[in-house]
């Protein structure tokens, strides 16, 4: 694999990482002691380069062919053979209670229980293994990292990602550190990390994609054009790489580049969002002054969805039109079209529910929210904000545009401009 010798969860991951060797072994038993044999493979030519044999106690052999093929392996995180059967049995309780430092017994137990459900349970195995000092860094670090995430308690997880990513050349713990950054939105961070994996793994077509949003998010259009147009010419990829960039140039108020970017992903691939790009570049042309544009725009989208035999198209269609200023269109379509959700939708339009206003509830809807689906609460709480007089924190929160497809409850997504806009308009953006 490129770069310094890291582990990968399967062969496939390998591939997926660009690995340049796979390393196997297999334990032979001879009459007075085990032999290990490891053989590495090259993965362009699949024939065995090298082959190393030992013969000795377990982690004696292991330890000595892990410094062969790396000089930089570090032992085991136990010596004690009885701890390591029981570890290799499943008995993590058993083996943690013959060797209390064993790092990866503890952290076998903890990922076993969180897999099953208990979060509760390995939170608090995860305590008692940060009691004792763990033989490995490594695994220390990793407990505190599964502690954090199980108590989603980002800080912290943070600090344990940023202190294992400075001692280990993995790229999967950089992957989870810039998503961590892009939801706490310290998207020049997360663009930092992004580039290190890709210093290594050039056509990682996920990585390429999250670093032209994180661009994006930071108001660095140039960037996430050069990204994008990189990712594009990836195998597959061309369709997303447009209507991805559409989306940066949407949430940066560049709505004629976005319409044309949204327009050339659907002609390429109508498929991938069911016509959604038509959407998308209906609100786009919209907020660049021309409604007329728009609705010709929006109906085909309608058309298209009709097509498919979408039952929600009324619906849609009158969202459209709340969305865009014609509120008593909207509630006479919806009128005629009866059902639950479009009882509940004439209400939240005609003002009959209660929005939240509450500043620390809303704060913390937004910061749980992903940024590219966050319109409809940094909305609310940009406009909070400004109600008590906060204007410049709201100001900074409503400089991006909210995307048109934001996720959240559907009967509140056709209000998000009809506040936004406005909102922009008062805070003098």
């Amino acid at each position: 694999m490129a770069g310094a010798a890291r582990p990968a969860g399967s062969i496939d991951d390998a591939y997926f990482e660009n690995a340049n060797r796979f390393v196997q072994g297999y334990f032979t038993k001879t009459a007075n002691a085990l032999h290990l044999t490891v053989q590495v493979e090259d993965a362009g030519t699949h024939k065995m380069v090298s082959t190393e044999q030992i013969d000795g106690p377990v982690l004696d052999s292991v330890t000595a062919l892990a410094k062969r093929l790396n000089p930089k392996a570090v032992p085991f995180s136990t010596s004690n053979d009885q701890a390591v059967a029981a570890w290799g049995q499943g008995e993590f309780e058993k083996a943690v209670t013959i060797d209390p430092s064993f790092g990866a017994a503890w952290l076998s137990w903890i990922e076993t229980l969180a897999r099953a459900g208990d979060a509760a349970g390995a939170i608090a195995v995860a305590g008692r293994a940060l009691d004792h000092p763990v033989n490995s860094e490594i695994d220390g670090l990793r407990i505190e990292l599964a502690r954090a995430t199980l108590e989603q308690d980002s800080h912290a997880e943070h600090e344990a990602l940023l202190k294992l990513t400075a001692r280990v050349d993995d790229p999967q713990l950089l992957a989870n550190l810039g998503e961590l950054e892009i939801r706490t939105r310290e998207f020049a961070l997360a663009e930092r990390d992004y580039r290190k994996i890709l210093a290594t793994q050039p056509e990682n077509a996920d990585i390429l994609n999250k670093l032209g949003y994180a661009y994006g998010f930071d108001g660095k259009v140039t960037d996430a054009e050069a990204t994008f147009a990189h990712y594009g010419k990836l195998p597959g990829q061309e369709s997303n790489s447009f209507d991805s960039l559409g989306e940066v140039y949407f949430m940066n108020g560049k709505f004629a580049a976005a319409e044309k970017a949204f327009l050339q992903a659907h002609d390429l691939n109508a498929a991938l969002l069911t016509g959604g790009d038509l959407r998308k570049a209906a609100y786009a042309r919209w907020l660049a002054g021309d409604l007329a544009g728009a609705d010709k725009l929006f109906a085909r989208f309608l058309d298209f969805r009709a097509k498919l035999k979408d039952p929600g198209v009324e619906w849609e269609h009158a969202a459209w039109e709340y969305a865009t200023g014609r509120k008593d269109q909207a509630i006479a379509r919806l009128s005629k079209a009866p059902s639950p959700q479009a009882a509940v939708q004439i209400r939240v339009w005609r003002g009959e529910m209660k929005l939240p206003t509450n500043l620390d509830e809303l704060k913390k809807a937004y910061e749980t929210a992903q940024p590219a689906a966050d319109g409809l609460y940094r909305t609310l709480y940009a406009e909070a904000l400004f109600a008590s007089g906060k204007k410049d924190e709201a100001k900074k929160l409503a400089a991006r545009w909210p995307l048109p497809d934001s996720a959240g409850e559907p009967v509140l997504q056709s209000l998000v401009f009809p506040k936004y806009v406005p909102l922009r308009r008062i805070l003098g953006l």
